[in-house]
């Protein structure tokens, strides 16, 4: 049966942050989405997102994966998904196991973030599959200031991640041996804590969406998460 996730208020204080902590969620319906370990956003965010962040749009499947979904039965009022942890984190390893999404002008992430946009205050660490899930974006932005890099991708499940140290980002991919490869490394120095964000969204088709995911033209679909990890 499908289970909606609950939606979690933001304590008043949020948990102190990690600097050795190990995380783990599977999705099976034992831990995070079902507890107190995730927020369900439930609100816009204005340009470039061409859809409004909503908890019908967040599900566990099968009790095996988390499901992200843009849901595109309205086209003016397109509904897609995102969860953040009330935990944050400073330093460690952050894996995923994921399927993104293929449609044309979305973007499905795995990242970390702290702070306001356009202001000082914003840092970020991200994994982002754009263009169909084609191209893999890679970026640290640091006081609002982004270093990215991209990469050609072929769609379907895979496991990735960084690696957030006081002097360095490092990105890595690992294969079904479990064996690790890394092919991005930035020289920064990040030490806000921030916390772990998953979402699937479309852009709304604006100069500054359309440079960055390309261009939506309709359609709805999915994201599948099979776990995430952190550890020292």
């Amino acid at each position: 049966m499908r289970q909606f996730l609950t939606a979690i208020a933001l304590a008043a204080s949020f948990s102190p942050a990690a600097h050795a902590t190990n995380f783990f969620d599977g999705f099976d319906g034992t831990g995070g989405p079902n507890t107190a370990t995730w927020q369900v956003s439930n609100w816009s965010n204005g340009s470039p997102f061409g859809c409004t962040f909503a908890y019908s749009e967040a599900w566990l499947a099968g009790n095996s994966n988390l499901v992200l979904n843009v849901n595109s039965s309205n086209q003016s009022a397109i509904k897609c998904a995102e969860i953040r942890t009330l935990q944050s984190f400073t330093y460690g390893k952050f894996v995923v196991r994921l399927q993104p999404g293929t449609i044309a002008g979305a973007d499905s992430s795995f990242f970390l973030y702290t702070g306001t946009a356009g202001t000082p205050s914003h840092n970020e660490i991200d994994i982002e599959f754009i263009n169909g899930g084609r191209t893999l974006h890679t970026n640290v932005w640091k006081a609002d200031v982004q270093n990215y890099q991209q990469f050609a991708v072929a769609t379907g499940w895979r496991t990735i991640g960084f690696e957030w140290r006081p002097t360095y980002v490092r990105w890595f991919s690992v294969s079904d041996s479990g064996v690790e490869t890394e092919f991005r490394r930035v020289n920064v120095s990040v030490a806000t804590p921030m916390q772990l964000m998953l979402n699937h969204w479309v852009g709304d088709n604006s100069t500054s969406a359309k440079n960055f995911l390309g261009t939506y033209s309709g359609g709805g679909g999915a994201a599948y998460y099979d776990w995430v990890k952190v550890s020292d």
